[in-house]
C-alpha cells in the first residue's frame, strides 16, 4: 500500500581489567553519538518491577514461546532508497535476522504487513517527542499489544539510530507503541556502523530491556541480576574491559543492550530472558488488550 500525504514524516595490567587509554578514547570519540533514543529511568524500572510483583508473575522455569506480528511502516520523502524507500529486501533481511537472534528467547517475529508513505515532513521531523508525527501514529499504528510497529525514518534533527516505546506506556499511549527506526540501519542499508543491529535492541528495549550501562556503577542498574554493571555505553568492540572494576566482572560488551559495533553483540543473558518472558505475561501476551 501507497499513501502519498503533503505534510505528513583492553587493556589487561597486572591482574586487573583496567579501561586503557585507547579505550578511554574511543568512548570520548563517540561521546556526541547516541545510537539509542530511548530513555529508561529508575521510576519505569520500578513501576515494572511493581506490576510484576502485584500481577504476581513468576519467574519462569521453562521458556514459552510466543509469535509477534511486525507491521513495517516506510515513511520516505521520495521513491529513491536514499530517500527513505527501503526495498522490501532489505525489511526480509532484517526479518530473518530479527528471527535468527531472537532463537532462545522464546519469541519470533511474523512480517504481516509493509505499509509505504511518502511524506518528506514526517521522514526528515520525525523525533521521539515531536507532536508533528502524532498523527501519523494515529493513522498508521496497527494491531494491539502483541504487534510491534516499526516506522522507518530520516532522522534528520535526531541524530539517532533508532528508539523504542516500554511496555509499561503502552495501556496510556497503545497508539504509539512500536519503534522508530533509522531506515539506513536495515541490513543492506547505507549505515557503515549498524546492519540490523539497531532493531534487535529497540525490540529488546519494547519487552522492558534497559541497557546495560543504565545506572553506571552504582543504584539498580538495569534491573538484571547477571548483566554486570558498567559505567557508560561501550563502542566498537573492547574486550576486557572492566568500567566498573568494583565488582570483579568485566562489562556485558556482547550484550545486545550495549553500542558496541554489531559484530561484538551476539547475546541476551538468561536473566534477560526471564525478564522479556516476564514481560509479555504482564503486558503483551494478551491480544484483546
Amino acid at each position: 500500500m501507497i499513501i502519498s500525504l503533503s505534510r505528513a514524516i583492553f587493556v589487561l595490567l597486572g591482574s586487573a581489567l583496567l579501561v586503557s587509554a585507547a579505550e578511554r578514547e574511543v568512548n570520548q570519540a563517540f561521546a556526541g553519538y547516541n545510537p539509542c533514543g530511548t530513555v529508561v529511568t529508575d521510576d519505569d524500572i520500578a513501576e515494572m518491577t511493581q506490576t510484576l510483583e502485584r500481577l504476581r508473575v513468576p519467574r519462569q522455569a521453562g521458556i514459552r514461546n510466543y509469535e509477534f506480528d511486525v507491521h513495517f511502516n516506510v515513511v520516505a520523502k521520495n521513491m529513491t532508497t536514499e530517500g527513505g524507500w527501503a526495498p522490501q529486501k532489505h525489511i526480509d533481511d532484517q526479518m530473518a535476522l530479527l528471527n535468527e537472534r531472537y532463537v532462545g528467547t522464546g519469541v519470533s517475529w511474523k512480517l504481516v504487513s509493509v505499509t509505504r508513505i511518502l511524506s518528506r515532513y514526517w521522514h526528515e521531523t520525525a523525533d521521539m517527542d515531536t507532536p508533528q508525527i502524532e498523527d501519523m501514529y494515529r493513522l498508521f499504528h496497527k494491531g494491539k499489544s502483541t504487534s510491534f510497529n516499526v516506522y522507518t525514518v530520516g532522522f534528520y534533527d535526531a541524530g539517532i539510530n533508532g528508539f523504542a516505546t516500554l511496555p509499561t506506556g503502552y495501556a496510556q499511549f497503545s497508539h504509539r507503541d512500536g519503534s522508530l527506526l533509522l531506515y539506513a540501519t536495515l541490513p543492506g542499508g547505507s549505515s557503515p556502523e549498524r546492519q540490523g543491529g539497531t532493531l534487535i535492541h529497540e525490540a529488546g528495549h519494547w519487552f522492558g530491556l534497559r541497557h546495560t550501562f543504565q545506572g553506571g556503577c552504582t543504584g539498580v542498574g538495569d534491573g538484571v541480576d547477571d548483566t554486570p554493571p558498567q559505567a557508560e555505553a561501550n563502542y566498537e568492540c573492547p574486550i576486557g574491559i572492566d568500567s566498573c572494576p568494583g565488582d570483579a566482572f568485566p562489562d556485558p560488551i556482547h550484550n545486545y543492550m550495549d553500542y558496541t559495533d554489531e559484530q561484538c553483540r551476539r547475546e541476551f543473558t538468561p536473566g534477560q530472558i526471564d525478564l522479556i518472558q516476564r514481560s509479555i505475561l504482564a503486558y503483551r501476551a494478551n491480544p484483546d488488550v
